[in-house]
């Protein structure tokens, strides 16, 4: 089951027709107090009930296609033309300019054993020099002359781990590229909310994407969140403000690119609306450049902390900490499993030197 809000009950329903197809069954109608109208409608004839999450890995959301309605998934993944228009180029041209600055590197003194065993272990990761200093200083703190207690000592003194709290005044807008991960996230965070025996609320605006509300609502069910496929901000400020959740608030969002005006000046118009704190969603590995860009580019709209997917579909895990790094972000999560129950861990040094380590493509003397 999902809920759409609108101004009148044919504007609801047209919303749902877009995201569930002509499959779409309306199951309830409700009058709300703001005056808007809500429907619940559904895909199958006799939607069951919410199951416990199972303890295995989702198949992954049917390749049916859907209307992408303002949502076109066209060059740039352009998500709102109205929104677009709020903001002016020039906004966008200082942004850009800002993308490709970095930390001035210092040389490492590749003489000392220590200082080259760290760098033979790091390097091969795609972890870049300015880190790799930062992380050998950091190391020298280690009261302890052992691999592990290093690593651990390093990361701890050169990173902030900052895990996300929950609050319904305060929403979780996750954004990031296509494929980091972000809607698996979305629901690993409500399964974890709901596992301490909160409730959660989740929101999708990727409706545009082939598949995503199915995916999204196959979440939903097997979690027993309140799913809500949501528009544009507006749409999650009035489900907000008409459904006074009294737990985490979780909002999906579209992958888009931190180089189209159009894109920042939309996940900005949501993030404003909906007071959300918006958090990067990076997978470990992937281009550091570019890794670099979205960081710098999202800090512009509120980002000061990140989520680390796919530690376990990926040997080198440089790519995202690089731009962690190069950027100031914090840590909130990592993830390293496909299991929707099993949810997100909580960012922590001992996870970050036991994984290098454990792939050990360099040796640490």
């Amino acid at each position: 089951m999902m809920k759409f809000i609108a101004s009148d009950i044919e504007a609801a329903k047209a919303k749902a027709r877009r995201a569930l197809g002509p499959k779409m069954v309306i199951l309830s109608v409700r009058d709300l107090q703001s005056g808007d109208v809500e429907v619940t409608a559904s895909d199958q004839a006799s939607p069951s009930a919410p199951e416990a999450a199972p303890k295995a890995q989702f198949a992954g959301a049917a390749l049916d296609a859907v209307d992408e309605g303002p949502f076109k998934t066209s060059a740039g993944a352009r998500l709102n033309e109205a929104v677009e228009q709020r903001f002016s180029e020039e906004a966008l041209a200082q942004l850009s300019g800002r993308l490709t600055g970095g930390k001035n590197t210092r040389r490492l003194d590749m003489s000392n054993v220590a200082v080259r065993s760290m760098a033979e272990a790091l390097e091969p990761h795609g972890i870049g020099e300015a880190l790799i200093a930062a992380l050998v200083e950091g190391a020298r703190k280690s009261p302890i002359n052992e691999d592990l207690y290093r690593l651990e000592m390093a990361f701890r003194e050169t990173f902030t781990f900052a895990p996300l709290q929950f609050s319904p005044t305060t929403p979780i807008l996750l954004v990031g590229p296509t494929g980091a991960g972000k809607t698996s996230s979305a629901a690993k965070l409500a399964g974890a909310v709901i596992n301490q025996g909160a409730s959660a609320m989740l929101m999708s605006a990727d409706a545009g994407r082939a598949g995503a509300v199915e995916q999204i609502k196959s979440y939903g069910q097997a979690l027993g969140a309140d799913v809500f496929i949501v528009e544009s901000p507006l749409d999650v400020a009035q489900t907000i403000h008409n459904h006074r959740p009294g737990g985490a608030v979780i909002i999906d969002t579209p992958g888009v690119s931190p180089y189209d005006s159009g894109d920042i000046a939309a996940i900005k118009s949501f993030q404003q609306e909906s007071n959300a704190e918006p958090v990067l969603v990076l997978s470990a590995g992937g281009d550091a450049a570019e890794y670099a860009d979205w960081g710098s580019a999202f800090k512009e709209i509120g980002v000061r902390r990140c989520i680390i997917t796919k530690f376990d579909a990926t040997r080198r895990v440089g790519a995202a900490l690089n731009a962690i790094h190069e950027c100031d972000l914090g840590l909130a999560h990592f993830s390293e499993t496909a299991f929707i129950s099993e949810g997100l861990i909580p960012a922590n040094p001992e996870f970050l030197a036991r994984r290098i380590i454990a792939s050990r493509p360099g040796r640490m003397g």
